[in-house]
Formats: structure tokens, C-alpha cells, sequence
């Protein structure tokens, strides 16, 4: 506690004291009790507020806490198998139902032009060929691209 403090409360205290004693229907004793109770009430209360202060209000005391966030790490998709193209002709694509020529021509651009490519795709290379040529997967799937890629093969191969 701070002088000021220490002097401000024992002048309330005598204010009250003489406030009571001269003036007050209080006896002596309940003015000095009074008195000296009022005085250290104030006197805590101004180091409180003067000394101490409150709790800064700069937003400190609630600043969200720092989270750390793992970077996410890259996983090779898994690559489309590779046709000699040079060896073989491209087929048409559009025998497929669900392959117009737009589609066609998407799956030209990422490297898809046999039939057998399509025959092969699992379900991780139809996640990634849908992202790539702007397709549903699950529209690729219920279309059933791969059984058809399959039976086109083989009523190719039986005729």
C-alpha cells in the first residue's frame, strides 16, 4: 500500500469519527469503531483500484491460443497403367455409354485411348480420371465404364 493510500483512508476514518462523535446519535466508542472500519475499507479499496489496477483490458488475457497444423502430405495418385501407344491404335471411346464426345476427347487429353486402360481402372483411378476430366465419379461407376470397357473387349475379341 502506497502512502497516498495509507493517508487517504486515516483522513476518512477521522471524517467519520468526527462526523459521528460531534454530530451523530453514536456514542464514542461506535464512532471510532465505525471510523476505523470505514477507513481501512476505503483504503483497501483504492489500492485495489489505484495501486493494483484491474485487469488490463487490451484483449491479452484472451487471445485465443496458437494451434499448430500439420501440413498435409502429399500421396502420389496412383498412375494410369501405361499402353505403348505407338503399337496400338486408339479406340473409340464412345462406344461407352456415358462418353460423348466431349468426355471423349477429356480422356484423350489425360492419356486414356484404349479400352483395356478403362478395363483396368480401380477405384482409386476413377477418383482421380473423374477430378481430372471434370466427371462425376460416382456417375463413372454407376455407368459401369469398366464393365463396359470389359465387355467391349471381349466382343471384340470373340468376333
Amino acid at each position: 500500500m502506497t502512502a497516498a493510500t495509507r493517508t487517504t483512508g486515516a483522513v476518512a476514518a477521522l471524517l467519520v469519527l468526527l462526523g459521528l462523535g460531534l454530530f451523530g446519535q453514536a456514542g464514542w466508542l461506535a464512532a471510532l469503531l465505525l471510523g476505523v472500519l470505514t477507513g481501512i475499507l476505503l483504503a483497501a479499496l483504492l489500492h485495489w483500484l489505484v495501486d493494483q489496477g484491474p485487469a488490463p483490458m487490451d484483449g491479452t488475457a484472451f487471445a485465443p491460443p496458437v494451434v499448430q497444423v500439420a501440413q498435409p502430405v502429399a500421396v502420389a495418385a496412383p498412375a494410369v497403367p501405361e499402353v505403348p501407344q505407338d503399337d496400338l491404335p486408339q479406340d473409340d471411346l464412345r462406344a461407352i455409354r456415358g462418353i460423348g464426345p466431349k468426355v471423349a476427347e477429356g480422356l484423350n487429353q489425360v492419356g486414356v485411348t484404349r479400352l483395356d486402360q478403362i478395363a483396368a481402372w480401380d477405384d482409386a483411378q476413377i477418383d482421380r480420371i473423374a477430378v481430372e476430366i471434370g466427371r462425376g465419379a460416382a456417375r463413372i461407376r454407376n455407368d459401369d465404364w469398366v464393365g463396359q470397357a470389359r465387355a467391349l473387349i471381349a466382343d471384340r475379341a470373340g468376333a
